[in-house]
């Protein structure tokens, strides 16, 4: 996969997987259209794609998050506004079924992308399923790091660090905690001690965190 797409991938998922990827006129998909029902989270990939031709078909060069790059279709209908100021060259998010991958469709169904991405982040290594699970239905919060050691560990474009952390709680108070995870390389000024981090947690469990860092 190219660090543009594992970047990408990054900034996704620690924002929540933020519309602001797409292209502007993209932003008003999700009131207006209606021509393609959601897909199946279990049956859909999500991919980066290049508008090419928005003659009579619209075509998009599609590099998946496994690295394969193809063309496709774009399904979409003539009244359709989250197609119509498509341009050549334009980057989007897109979907689309692994079984019959020339069948396009925008990703601007925010819960399929989101699903997508963490069955690949998962299965690249890069965060673990508890960890995926804090971030989505954890408690936010923010912690100070008070100690991070680099284990010699790295992934990619990421190096596995443990760190020391006071977490804040919402209601008042803090409470420390240790963290093993990959960071981006580019992102290890953001932890190190004295830097502030982006921290979930359960309330009824302070044994467990995880922490996301954005590539810096």
């Amino acid at each position: 996969m190219s660090d543009a797409l594992v970047t990408m991938l990054v900034v996704l998922i620690c924002t929540a997987i933020s519309t602001s990827v797409l292209a502007p006129t993209l932003r008003r998909a999700r009131e207006n259209r209606s021509a393609v029902p959601r897909q199946p989270d279990s049956q859909t990939s999500v991919a980066i794609g290049t508008v090419q031709t928005v003659a009579d078909l619209i075509t998009v060069e599609v590099e998946s998050v496994t690295g394969q790059k193809f063309v496709g279709r774009l399904r979409h209908q003539d009244s359709d506004p989250a197609t119509a100021g498509l341009r050549p060259g334009v980057v989007l998010l897109v979907a689309f079924d692994p079984v019959s991958r020339e069948r396009l469709s925008l990703a601007d169904d925010m819960d399929v992308v989101r699903a997508a991405f963490d069955q690949m982040l998962v299965r690249k290594g890069l965060v673990t399923r508890g960890q995926l699970d804090l971030i989505r239905h954890g408690t936010r919060s923010r912690s100070v790091v008070t100690a991070m050691r680099r284990t010699g560990t790295a992934r990619e474009d990421y190096c596995e660090v443990e760190l020391d952390l006071m977490v804040r709680r919402p209601e008042g108070g803090q409470f420390p905690a240790h963290e093993t995870t990959l960071v981006p390389e580019t992102a290890l000024d953001s932890v190190t001690p004295g830097s502030l981090i982006d921290t979930y947690y359960r309330q009824d469990d302070e044994s467990a965190v995880a922490v996301c860092v954005s590539p810096g």
